[in-house]
């Protein structure tokens, strides 16, 4: 290829390359994640934090623009899950990788070619949107039947340390030790320590 030859091939690439950045697709894609702290960027971009997106065109705009995209998209979706349109038969790769991050695995699959060990840092990382939080912030809601006694101290404890019941169990739990080490005896003091009052906060 002679040097006129190159310099009419980069110039065609340069052409299709602009023509990609100013499709919806990836123009959307990069406005909700940047108004959500997700990326940055360098050129002025209309700001779309209240979008939803469809998978595929985050997916397109990430292998046909840019990368980095693909990079943070398993955490966007685990995080900002109701701002995505995906099928869960079809994107079952992508729903893998967002299970391991939910899970915070240390070892997980790639997704389009990115490392797990990149994907993971974006489910951690505190973004400027506060209301957006991260896996180890996220709450998981559950549902439990007390003895009436027990809850009447769990009552008693939170009003008197002036925080939620949920706040005066996580302490409880968390200062039991990890499952593999409370042991028997550790869920009998567990027990105990809801039924006597003797939680603190």
């Amino acid at each position: 290829m002679n040097k006129q030859a190159l310099i009419q091939k980069i110039k065609e690439q340069a052409k299709q390359d602009n023509k990609k950045r100013q499709d919806p697709r990836f123009l959307e894609t990069m406005g909700f994640l940047v108004a959500k702290g997700f990326l940055k960027t360098n050129f002025e971009i209309q700001l779309l934090p209240n979008k939803r997106l469809p998978i595929e065109d985050a997916i397109w705009a990430g292998k046909q623009v840019e990368p980095r995209i693909l990079e943070v998209l398993p955490a966007a979706v685990l995080r900002l899950s109701k701002h995505f349109h995906l099928d869960p038969m079809v994107h079952r790769d992508l729903l893998q990788v967002v299970d391991q991050l939910r899970k915070r695995k240390e070892k997980g699959d790639d997704f389009c070619g990115i490392p797990y060990e990149k994907i993971r840092v974006w489910a951690e990382l505190p973004l400027k949107d506060k209301r957006v939080k991260t896996v180890a912030d996220k709450k998981i809601t559950k549902t439990f039947r007390l003895n009436p006694l027990a809850y009447e101290r769990l009552v008693e404890a939170a009003t008197g340390a002036k925080c939620s019941q949920a706040e005066i169990l996580e302490k409880l739990i968390l200062s039991a030790g990890s499952p593999g080490k409370i042991g028997s005896g550790g869920r009998i003091w567990l027990l105990r320590s809801v039924a006597s009052g003797s939680i603190t906060a």
